[in-house]
């Protein structure tokens, strides 16, 4: 399920920007089997519905993208907003496991390198360095 889907198939239930351009309206309750995907992708319908940029950002590294509303929300997205919104959405923890409809798999490939234990001259148990994410 992507946000343009939802986009579609919410808007026989009077979807809308809300009067302030900052969320979605609609005038008829939705089905539980679509209120539960807009929970998460509200950014998105808002953002098509706006005509602004869907952004995401992955939290531990600061770095943002531009979301395409027809596309899954990529690998290590979790944070959401509109252009122009003053705030960003934190994608609920259990919505990968819950929702993996709305996901992009992560790319197959080598697993994460752990960090190389090494040694102190002062002191000969391993020592672990841990690189810290960019600001």
């Amino acid at each position: 399920m992507t946000a343009a889907k939802l986009t579609a198939a919410l808007r026989p239930f009077g979807l809308g920007p809300a009067a302030d351009g900052e969320g979605v309206e609609h005038d008829a309750d939705c089905p539980a089997g679509l209120a539960v995907y807009a929970r998460v992708l509200h950014t998105g319908l808002a953002a098509v519905l706006l005509g602004r940029p869907w952004w995401g950002c992955d939290p531990a590294t600061g770095r943002g993208q531009v979301l395409a509303p027809a596309g899954l929300i990529p690998p290590g997205v979790g944070l959401l907003t509109v252009e122009g919104w003053r705030v960003w959405d934190r994608v609920p923890p259990n919505a990968r496991g819950d929702l993996p409809r709305l996901f992009a798999a992560p790319p197959a490939g080598p697993a994460r390198r752990q960090p190389r234990p090494s040694t102190s001259a002062l002191d000969p148990a391993p020592v672990y360095s841990l690189p810290f994410p960019p600001r």
